[in-house]
């Protein structure tokens, strides 16, 4: 087994695990603030060892996370070597030749997964060795197992194991149980939206990793903003129009959020809490961009949607009337591929375009009202008729309260290219659109 050890260099909350979950799913983490990561079967997709090393480290500088770290073959030798001697590696069965130079006080962290029982027993043997001018792990190594054991007992026998790399701590996978929130509690009352946003955007990165170690997405963000004075919270709810890791799309959302509130009582306390979703797999072609259109479509969507803007994409209705055949569909919708008609006759050849035949060879307007509106008697007899006959009749469906529409062409005094129809019923002339 190959072990990977993530010395943190404060106290780090259970959950802050989920977020290594994507570079191994077999993990355990122990307070202080201790992570062990089984990278047997996993180093290879990153490159080997040292590639998810250096991935490991980069990820947790970008979340702003000091830690060290070190791979062995044993939990223990990690621990030890990720703090005397950060960012290293042990060559494969070679745990007890990297731990010979260390001092005897890393003795103390050569616990592993289970910490030592008594905690004062190994302090004793850590002085008593000193005693008697032994100063380096090297120097113990010589000593038998029965010599430890006789004087030490149980503890002596499994500092043996350790010092020789044979103790054996298996790792089982890790089932992500803590609850996806994160807080924020400000040392001094915050006012200002920039320093606001900024504590905002690091503790959502944080959950934003959480989520893509347990390969999820987060539908909705809520964030719950205490007041320090009146004791109000202020609640905000993100919702992008397709769940999402995109930390630049949730901040500009919190961002439009946050301006229609009142910072004039101050904020102490922030909650964020993610409402996660299953993440979608897709088994991509390698040629295949990752970044799709249909992903930069929704994330712009989603902007729209939150500055209250209707948007969506044009699509037409199997209906009569014209304000009632088309719709905007707010979903990205992948249409059969269009070719143009190609016609050889002889030695000559004719190309038909195929798209917008059918907007060329249609009578209708390129404004549309999607309300027609009344036209008066005195507008009516300014109007200029190109036909005394319509150009087109309407009939809606009988179970329908049809009405009957004659639509005409009319020029109006300004030269305008009209599209009107006579409601037969209501004998009553409306405008629908422009040419």
């Amino acid at each position: 087994m190959r072990t990977l050890c993530l010395n943190f260099q404060k106290n780090e909350k259970p959950s802050l695990a989920e977020v290594f979950l994507q570079f191994s799913p077999q993990l355990q983490y122990r307070k202080p603030g201790l992570l062990f990561l089984d990278i047997s079967s996993t180093a290879h997709l990153f490159g080997g060892e040292s590639q998810l090393l250096r991935e490991v480290l980069q990820l947790s500088q970008s979340l702003h996370l000091p830690l060290s770290a070190a791979i062995a073959d044993q939990p223990s030798t990690a621990q030890g070597l990720s703090l005397y001697q950060p960012s290293s590696m042990s060559r494969p069965n070679e745990d007890s030749s990297a731990l010979g130079p260390l001092p005897l006080a890393a003795l103390n962290h050569l616990e592993g997964l289970i910490c030592w029982q008594p905690e004062d027993q190994i302090e004793q043997i850590i002085s008593f060795f000193k005693l008697v001018g032994l100063n380096q792990i090297s120097d113990i190594q010589q000593i038998s197992r029965d010599s430890l054991r006789q004087q030490w007992g149980k503890t002596g026998e499994r500092l043996w194991q350790k010092i020789h790399g044979r103790e054996q701590q298996a790792l089982s996978p890790y089932i992500p149980k803590e609850a996806l929130i994160e807080f924020i509690h400000l040392d001094f009352s915050v006012s200002l939206m920039s320093f606001l946003l900024h504590c905002i955007e690091k503790q959502l990165q944080r959950l934003l990793a959480r989520l893509q170690g347990r390969g999820e997405f987060a539908q909705r963000i809520r964030l719950h903003l205490h007041c320090e004075f009146s004791g109000q919270i202020h609640l905000l709810e993100i919702q992008p129009l397709q769940a999402c890791r995109d930390l630049d799309i949730l901040m500009k959302l919190i961002e439009h959020k946050l301006e229609s509130i009142e910072l004039d009582n101050p904020i102490q306390h922030i909650e964020i809490e993610a409402l996660p979703v299953p993440e979608r797999i897709e088994q991509l072609d390698f040629w295949q961009p990752r970044v799709k259109d249909q992903d930069k479509v929704h994330a712009l969507s989603g902007l729209l949607r939150q500055a209250e803007v209707h948007s969506g994409f044009f699509q037409l209705k199997d209906e009569i009337l014209p304000e009632k055949s088309w719709q905007l569909n707010f979903e990205f919708m992948d249409y059969e591929p269009i070719e143009d008609q190609v016609h050889v006759d002889g030695k000559s050849f004719q190309i038909k375009p195929a798209h917008s035949s059918s907007l060329r060879s249609a009578p209708r307007p390129s404004l549309l009202f999607s309300s027609p509106q009344r036209i008066s008697g005195k507008e009516l007899r300014k109007l200029e008729f190109l036909s005394s006959y319509p150009v087109e009749r309407l009939e809606e469906s009988w179970w329908e309260s049809t009405r009957g529409r004659d639509y005409y062409v009319a020029l109006s005094p300004k030269g305008e290219c009209l599209w009107v129809y006579h409601d037969r019923v209501e004998d009553q002339y409306y405008l629908h659109g422009y040419y």
